[in-house]
């Protein structure tokens, strides 16, 4: 990883990845989405998150909130030091209902509250503290989302039947032909209103949710090349060539990363 930057995967909430940023100068991500609340706590300079219709600044006092399928990138600013807190969970149950859009909210409480349950996420697997953490994150994403107006952003069933196909069927490549045939749309109205609606196109969509598996199956213990492979990236410098445009690192840094000492 560059320096200031480091990413661990939490022994408190199992599936739940760190990011650690002192100081850091550059680190962007391209379009791509979580299965879960991804939570990001600056506290110096500011980190940009961009997605379908609108944009915000994550800056010191504020916390922001990217809900689960959330399409975005970041990026830090280039000409400023960014020091932040970032964790992004796994689906957990008995949180809220996400919201279609991100959240941000200027309550020192919050933050403080995330910053808290951060180091709560860096200690070692215990049920107790697994459990006050996760009631924890329920409190902080209840009111946050309580207090925020933005309305719910109301998928087509076809999008959503599509979204719920390639997320189950991630060790095949879905030809449009395919998915049409699916909800009986034709492949350019298929496309239209599924990018429309998500940000991404379907196959695009498809290849980051494989990336999104493919971080799960590294911090699982399995190689890169097994990883490539079922999968069903061409080869391994292909497999690499997306997770570094996706991630801005490769496979290899992220799996050093996760199991570092």
């Amino acid at each position: 990883m560059r320096d200031g930057l480091r990413l661990s995967r939490s022994k408190a909430i199992p599936g739940a990845e760190l990011y650690y940023g002192d100081d850091v100068l550059a680190f962007g991500t391209d379009w791509h989405f979580h299965e879960g609340w991804q939570l990001v706590a600056v506290v110096k300079g500011e980190r940009h998150y961009q997605f379908k219709g609108g944009s915000v600044v994550a800056k010191p006092g504020h916390l922001v909130m990217l809900p689960p399928g959330l399409v975005h990138k970041a990026r830090c600013n280039p000409s400023k030091k960014t020091s932040f807190r970032i964790a992004t969970l796994p689906e957990i149950a008995g949180t809220p209902p996400a919201n279609s859009v991100a959240i941000s909210r200027s309550e020192p409480q919050l933050v403080d509250a995330f910053v808290s349950v951060f180091l709560m996420l860096t200690r070692p697997d215990d049920l107790e503290v697994a459990a006050l953490t996760q009631s924890h994150l329920e409190d902080i994403l209840g009111a946050c989302i309580s207090a925020n107006v933005e309305a719910l952003n109301v998928l087509p069933p076809q999008v959503r039947e599509l979204e719920a196909y390639m997320l189950s069927h991630l060790d095949r490549v879905p030809s449009l032909v395919h998915l049409s045939s699916l909800v009986g749309w034709n492949q350019y109205y298929l496309s239209h209103v599924f990018s429309k609606h998500i940000g991404l196109s379907p196959i695009a969509f498809h290849t980051r949710a494989r990336l999104m598996q493919a971080r799960s199956l590294i911090s699982l213990g399995w190689s890169l090349s097994d990883t490539s492979t079922f999968l069903r990236f061409s080869d391994q410098s292909h497999f690499g060539r997306h997770f570094r445009s996706v991630y801005d690192m490769t496979p290899g840094d992220y799996q050093q990363s996760v199991f570092a000492k």
